[in-house]
């Protein structure tokens, strides 16, 4: 199965636990010919409240990866995952930082 879309929504920061949280919803296309599936996915990331958000960004696709795998069909080996994040990855607003 190939992952053709990626995109990041509600990214937010939760106090309570101390880490982003965001909805990860994922293109699939499988491989043996079948329409593609949008799965969703609710990820975290344990990250600094400060840090680049490429940082963000790599933790929130491999959490929903992760998530992926989790799933009856890939957890028993029928199927692979594979992702050109170059091109499947929307990217995430920019946001500078605040001044200290």
């Amino acid at each position: 199965m190939k992952v053709t879309d990626i995109d990041i929504r509600d990214l937010k920061w939760d106090e309570t636990p101390g880490c982003f949280r965001a909805s990860v919803s994922m293109m699939m296309e499988p491989s043996d010919g079948q329409p593609p599936r949008r799965v969703n996915f609710i990820c975290q990331s344990h990250r600094a409240h400060d840090c680049p958000s490429s940082l963000i960004t790599y933790d929130m696709v491999t959490h929903a990866l992760d998530q992926a795998r989790q799933m009856p069909g890939f957890r028993r080996g029928e199927e692979q995952i594979s992702v050109d994040i170059s091109t499947a990855l929307t990217p995430l607003p920019y946001f500078t930082r605040a001044a200290s």
